[in-house]
């Protein structure tokens, strides 16, 4: 309230301050919002990372692990390039795994903006009607924003990480944007699931990968114990993959038995009798499950465990 005396008499004048300063409120601070605030545009490169299923399973991030404890990390910790080893994990696993990701189409992959699944680029060779819009059907599919938004800036992070690490990993990373697409013509066109390209790159590039960055087990020679424990590990994940998208499937369980044979053999090769019982242990509730004809869910930490005790009992016999 605010009071003015004039010469014929007080005049009082009524200034209500709280709706005053409510108007400026809404005039500089709240105005109506036309259109959204993207909170995502800090980023060139927008990264989400996700727990989809619990980590105790064979994934690449524990073929690092399995890879260090076969090729005699333990022994010589102080040696290690941590920092190495930290772009190491991350290549392997969330970056090389979200070009794999790929491979299974949009039914893996995050939800889109709708504008962004929307948005048509303009190339004059893929425009409606074009010859090579009616010959690849890219128009109908929407192939275009997914490989643009999605495939490139996860194949540029994962080149940018590989190159900081060396050739090989470049090198390695090439092959796994390969792998990728064939992955996904495979399953798309030819109704074939790349289950053993899944496990290549689960496990067996990332184990090589990791034996070349820390170890001289490759620079010596390529046929090494620890690069044949490798490849029977990627089997052995192949049966897995198979038993757990099937648990009918007996010639997956026939590539899991014959992986754990030939592993027994290697580790009796090396005498570590005491790590052949302790594997017998862990792989006996899978077989428990396939006699039970159960789905095979509940035994991918045995598996896990066992991946990690044959890789020491190859160092450590």
């Amino acid at each position: 309230m605010v009071c003015i005396h004039c010469t014929g008499g007080p005049i009082v004048i009524m200034v209500n301050t709280s709706t005053r300063l409510a108007q400026l409120w809404r005039q500089f601070v709240a105005l109506p919002a036309q259109t959204d605030v993207a909170y995502s545009s800090t980023a060139s490169l927008n990264a989400q990372f996700w727990l989809g299923h619990f980590p105790w399973r064979p994934t690449a991030a524990w073929a690092v692990l399995a890879a260090l404890l076969a090729g005699g990390a333990l022994s010589h910790v102080e040696a290690l390039n941590w920092q190495t080893l930290a772009l190491l994990v991350l290549l392997v696993d969330p970056l090389w795994g979200s070009i794999w990701r790929l491979a299974a189409g949009r039914r893996e992959l995050l939800p889109l903006d709708a504008q962004i699944r929307a948005y048509r680029f303009w190339l004059p060779y893929v425009q409606p009607e074009s010859p090579a819009q009616k010959l690849l059907g890219w128009d109908s599919a929407n192939v275009l924003p997914l490989l643009f938004r999605v495939a490139l800036p996860s194949l540029a992070l994962a080149t940018a990480v590989a190159l900081v690490l060396g050739p090989v990993a470049l090198a390695l990373t090439a092959l796994v944007a390969l792998i990728s697409p064939l992955g996904w013509t495979m399953r798309r066109s030819l109704g074939v699931q790349p289950i053993l390209l899944q496990s290549i790159v689960t496990v067996a590039l990332p184990w090589l990968l990791t034996l070349r960055l820390t170890s001289t087990h490759l620079s010596e020679q390529w046929l090494t114990p620890v690069t044949v424990l490798a490849a029977l590990a990627t089997f052995h994940h192949w049966g897995e993959v198979r038993l757990l998208r099937n648990h009918h499937d007996w010639f997956g369980a026939t590539i899991l038995g014959v992986a754990e044979i030939n592993i027994v053999g290697l580790l009796v090769w090396m005498r570590a009798p005491f790590w052949l019982g302790l594997l017998v242990i862990l792989w006996l509730p899978a077989w428990l499950v396939l006699y039970q004809r159960q789905p095979f869910q509940r035994v991918s930490f045995w598996w896990l465990a066992a991946l990690l005790v044959s890789a020491l009992g190859l160092q450590y016999g």
